[in-house]
């Protein structure tokens, strides 16, 4: 509506002709768009789409027109269809990387009865944006006019949550849950919307408040009549034989997707059996279905409890609320209930990798090393366990032992005392390389390999490295199988080399080369599955990662500074303090999640807020690493002076206390 509220704040003697030249489309097409909303809000869908498709057989590159062509097209239309598809058709013609296009396609084929092919069209709208609303919407009603409601729901949802505060999002999620029969979700669903509504005044709003209060008025009828079908509670003789006929109510409406039924179902189940574990099992994934995170997570605790004669079942309860609890970004938590899980079945998997994944999330290496070695313990051939376990030792390598580790692969040139910092990410490269197998690949791929692989002997037998060289005959026989996969892919030559990984790094260098970046999405693709990003694709925004840049962003404000992970960890050992102790008074450091990795910020600037006495040392002991003085000194006492006896020297922290400071 932006081109219409620009037309319409423009000053009436300027008439539409300024409108044109100011709003940047045609006079005709804004009246076209103001008339069309007119005829939608007095009901008449067809009657709006012709006078949009009109509007831009004048404007044909009016985008907000034509999308609001593609949410009139009427469901039972074939006929205007045609017309739809027919301007989408010229759209990508002219603008491929527009969703728009690939939407009025999709619509198109839907209202034509093509199901396949309007998936796959909305598929390649959601491709090129991921982020707006009407792909969702569009493809949430195509999996529901494919007869997939379950689908159609999810989606709809997803579109909701990146569209909260849109009524429509609201309106059309709830005409999908009200068609499969879940009233009470439908109903919530209508609520959310209509207090959206609450302050709206604009010809839309006047329309979706009209529909969405009598879908209200239909789905809580249909509650009150689905309460009453469900029988009270009777005595207590007859309680055993009743819960057993509503946990198969409750079952077949969760099976059958009806989140709401199904949750009024295992409330009167509760009431019949309060203490009966499989319910509480069962109840708890309904809750987190329906987004009651804190409600589920309760649940499955319950559930483990009361399976205390079953230990695996426990187990399995336990590990799920971990996983919930990782959802709601509390990992202490999650690392809780993954250790009572192994508590109730000490040797089971997916509770020691979970336990794993948690301890490295709060980058807590030592210990998921330790749990690492214990699943190759229990399971040898365990092969990420042990791509994980050599990648955490590359992480807490120092300094002095990644220069010795490239010495000895004759990867550097001339002599060098010092670590640069693309030395620290040339041996990550290198060892990620040796960890999926390029000693073997180079082994079968190149018939002389003297020189490009090296036999190191050690107490535990002998490891073959690639040498510098080696890694550089890896990445150029690698670099050409990349090419000839992205081109089965489908992508041209030009475009191959500005390809990006997902978070924006480049995959091929100026050489025609892959990147370390690079070569790690090639070595993890899959044909059929895209991983990459194309020239025009922007860097998709997760919701934790917008909030971890704000954060960030006020953090920095405050006089913090983001510094790596590898200076995070050797801090650590140069404080010789407790993770959680840094994020206290008076050491104040920060911490952001993004969704990928754990983001540290530490106080940096002298005279903020969160400087003291205490952690000003911290910021000087990053810059001495950063200018590769990372010794740490192991003498207790200080040189005695003129006679003086010798001082005791003190870390920063003591037994877990940060030294000389009481609270």
């Amino acid at each position: 509506m932006k081109k219409y509220r620009c037309l319409k704040n423009l000053p009436l003697a300027a008439g539409l002709l300024a409108a044109s030249f100011f709003c940047g489309v045609p006079a005709r097409a804004g009246q076209e768009l103001e008339r069309a909303h007119e005829a939608a809000a007095r009901g008449s869908e067809s009657r709006a789409f012709d006078i949009a498709m009109e509007g831009l057989k004048t404007a044909p590159d009016d985008r907000e027109l034509f999308l609001y062509a593609v949410e009139l097209l009427p469901d039972r239309s074939p006929g205007r269809a045609g017309a739809l598809a027919s301007a989408a058709a010229a759209r990508l013609a002219g603008k491929p990387e527009d969703y728009a296009g690939y939407l009025g396609l999709c619509k198109a084929m839907r209202i034509s009865g093509k199901a396949a092919e309007a998936v796959a069209n909305c598929r390649k709208a959601l491709e090129t944006d991921p982020t707006a609303y009407p792909v969702y919407r569009e493809l949430g009603l195509t999996y529901a006019a494919a007869g997939n409601p379950r689908k159609a729901a999810e989606t709809l949802a997803q579109g909701v949550e990146i569209s909260s505060s849109s009524y429509q999002a609201h309106y059309h999620l709830a005409k999908v849950l009200e068609k499969r029969g879940d009233s009470t979700r439908a109903a919530a669903s209508y609520s959310s919307g209509l207090a959206l509504l609450k302050n709206k005044t604009s010809l839309d709003a006047g329309y979706y408040r009209a529909m969405m209060k009598a879908g209200l008025k239909r789905t809580s009828v249909k509650k009150r009549t689905a309460r009453a079908r469900i029988p009270k509670p009777a005595p207590h003789r007859e309680n055993k034989e009743l819960a057993a006929a509503c946990m198969i109510k409750f079952r077949g409406e969760f099976l059958n997707d009806n989140l709401g039924t199904a949750l009024a179902a295992s409330d009167t189940c509760l009431d019949y059996a309060p203490s009966d574990p499989d319910l509480a099992a069962e109840r708890a994934p309904l809750m987190v279905r329906l987004g009651k995170y804190e409600e589920g997570v309760a649940e499955y605790e319950r559930a483990a409890s009361l399976y205390s004669g079953n230990r695996p079942a426990s187990a399995f309860c336990r590990i799920k609320a971990a996983e919930t609890w990782i959802k709601l970004g509390k990992q202490d938590n999650a690392l809780a209930q993954y250790r009572l899980a192994l508590k109730a079945a000490p040797q089971d998997m997916n509770a020691l990798e979970g336990l794993a994944a948690a301890l490295e999330a709060r980058s807590d290496p030592a210990g998921s090393l330790e749990i690492y070695e214990e699943i190759l313990r229990l399971e040898p051939g365990n092969k990420r366990a042990r791509t994980r376990k050599e990648e955490i030792k590359v992480a807490t390598l120092t300094s002095e032992q990644i220069l010795s580790e490239l010495k000895l692969r004759n990867a550097l040139e001339g002599k060098r005392t010092g670590l640069l910092p693309e030395d620290r990410k040339l041996y990550k490269a290198i060892k990620a390389a040796e960890i999926s197998g390029a000693v073997d690949y180079l082994k079968k791929k190149v018939r002389y390999s003297r020189g490009l692989i090296i036999a190191h002997k050690t107490d535990d037998g002998t490891r073959l490295l690639l040498s510098g060289a080696g890694y550089r005959a890896y990445v150029s026989r690698v670099s050409r199988e990349a090419v000839k996969f992205f081109e089965t892919e489908g992508i041209g030559l030009r475009e191959i080399f500005k390809l990006r990984t997902p978070a924006g790094e480049q995959i091929f260098d100026k050489a025609g080369k892959l990147t370390a970046e690079g070569e790690e999405l090639w070595r993890k693709s899959v044909p059929g599955t895209k991983n990459w990003l194309l020239p025009y694709e922007p860097v998709p925004a997760s919701p934790l990662a917008i909030q971890a840049d704000k954060d960030i962003s006020e953090a920095e404000k405050m006089g913090y500074k983001e510094i790596s992970e590898p200076e995070y960890l050797w801090l650590l050992r140069y404080t010789d303090c407790p993770e959680d102790l840094m994020r206290t008074s008076p050491l104040n450091m920060k911490t952001a999640n993004d969704g990928i990795r754990l983001r540290y910020l530490l106080c940096s600037v002298m005279n903020a807020p969160c400087m003291n006495q205490i952690n000003m040392s911290m910021p000087l002991a990053i810059d001495d690493y950063r200018n590769n003085k990372t010794d740490i000194p192991d003498t207790k006492t200080s040189t005695s002076f003129f006679g003086t006896g010798g001082i005791k020297k003190h870390r920063l922290c003591e037994d877990g206390k940060v030294w000389g400071y009481e609270k």
